[in-house]
């Protein structure tokens, strides 16, 4: 097995974290349809190149929609979308392994897809993806008039027959507690229905600021959504329908997830990192990462050159509700490890559905390094223990598992993170960026 040994040290430096893997999912989809429906050229800039974007990029070429890419050697610089989709004659296969963005966006793409008599577009993944829910997508497409078969609410989904036309807008459920990706993967193809699509929002919406992050970028793209709010809460959407994307020229703003890692890494080794591409208005959830490690006790200061995080030698334990950010909390909960006194995340119980159970990953790997973690109803609670020791860390196949938990072998001697490649999902560059500040 591939193991990375973490040396013990103190960062200190500067760079640019990798562009934003969720905003570059939703730029592609956005970017090919304002293509499609112009006739002319659509162009994200900078968007991230990583395993999940690369699956979506891809994907969107399988069903037809005209790609020119151009990149260096470390990055994509822009991908065009250059004009009309052309129609796909037979089958097509579109594996998205472990990427389940890419699963419930792309699904909702195929579903507005002309496709051809004994055809069909079929959307599979890995296994630990044939395992994460589906079932909240396939209900509201169904009741559209999607013709699909799956695996008994699972990947492998297989769009026999596109959305049907009706002569008024539609009114469909979804259920988003487990996943807000449902409910971005209806909204993005709403605007493309012949009367649009109401959309009415069971229960609390899980990480919702990455559905807001969708709207978001629908109305920067032209798409007008209206929310339907009663008693202070999102209750549905409405889009109306025939509208068109106008997306000419994009550029993806850098990632807030990826960037918890530096600064987490300053404030667990009390030294001083500056991250440069990050945006202080940004829609990203993850954003959340300063005030949480400022709770923590470290500061932040905004300048020119970017943002700089100056750590403490006096963490102090923390209460988060991390519902709108929960792909950081593996990296506030390693932490915690170093914080005096318990820290407290809530409303992390969609964390189970990740690309590993990230609750049971993140409580087994502060039990191998000797510290304590365990569940309180709908929170993950860390408590501080002295003696902590350095140990072989499974990821899980999982990308935030080997980037949160290096940071750890900063503190303790003796950490291997086990199968390190898998931070290629989202941050390629991880481990040189990671030695470059302990240099």
């Amino acid at each position: 097995m591939e193991k990375r040994l973490i040396k013990t040290a103190v960062v200190h430096g500067s760079l640019a974290v990798p562009t934003s893997k969720s905003l570059t999912h939703r730029a592609l989809i956005i970017a090919a349809f304002a293509s499609d429906a112009s006739g002319s050229p659509a162009i994200v800039r900078n968007p991230l190149r990583s395993d999940d974007t690369t699956l979506t990029l891809e994907a969107l070429r399988r069903m037809g929609y005209p790609v020119n890419v151009t990149e260096n050697e470390d990055n994509i610089e822009t991908v065009e979308f250059a004009g009309k989709r052309s129609r796909t004659g037979g089958a097509v296969n579109i594996n998205i392994h472990h990427s389940g963005t890419s699963a419930r966006l792309l699904t909702a793409v195929a579903a507005v897809q002309p496709i051809a008599e004994n055809a069909y577009i079929e959307i599979d993944g890995s296994e630990r993806m044939r395992e994460r829910p589906m079932q909240e997508l396939i209900e509201p497409l169904s009741a559209v008039g999607v013709s699909l078969q799956h695996r008994n609410g699972f990947l492998p989904i297989r769009i026999l027959t596109p959305i049907s036309d009706t002569n008024e807008m539609k009114t469909v459920r979804v259920e988003a507690s487990k996943s807000s990706q449902f409910l971005s993967a209806l909204l993005l193809i709403a605007p493309l229905l012949e009367h649009g699509l109401r959309i009415e929002v069971a229960g609390e919406i899980a990480s919702k600021s990455y559905s807001d992050m969708t709207i978001a970028q629908m109305r920067l793209a032209g798409v007008h959504v209206e929310e339907r709010i009663e008693n202070g809460f999102v209750r549905g959407y409405s889009v109306a329908g025939k509208q068109t994307y106008t997306l000419p020229d994009y550029t993806v703003e850098g990632d807030y997830s990826s960037a918890s890692y530096p600064l987490a890494a300053a404030a667990i080794t009390g030294s001083t990192v500056t991250v440069s591409n990050l945006t202080p208005d940004s829609p990203q959830g993850d954003r959340a990462i300063v005030e949480i490690l400022q709770n923590f006790g470290a500061s932040a200061v905004w300048m020119e050159r970017g943002l700089t995080l100056i750590g403490s030698k006096h963490l102090r334990g923390v209460d988060c509700d991390m519902n709108s950010c929960p792909d950081i909390v593996p990296t506030v909960a390693v932490v915690a490890m170093f914080a005096e006194g318990h820290s407290t995340f809530r409303n992390i119980e969609h964390l189970r559905y990740k690309e590993s159970d990230r609750i049971a990953a993140v409580i087994e790997n502060i039990g191998r390094l000797g510290g304590r973690a365990f569940v309180e109803g709908n929170a993950l609670v860390v408590e501080p223990v002295a003696a902590l020791h350095g140990a072989s860390i499974p990821t899980f196949d999982d990308h935030r598992m080997a980037m949160s938990f290096a940071l750890a072998g900063l503190r303790l001697a003796g950490v291997e993170i086990e199968n390190p490649s898998c931070v290629a999902k989202s941050y390629p560059h991880f481990w040189r960026d990671f030695e470059r500040l302990c240099a």
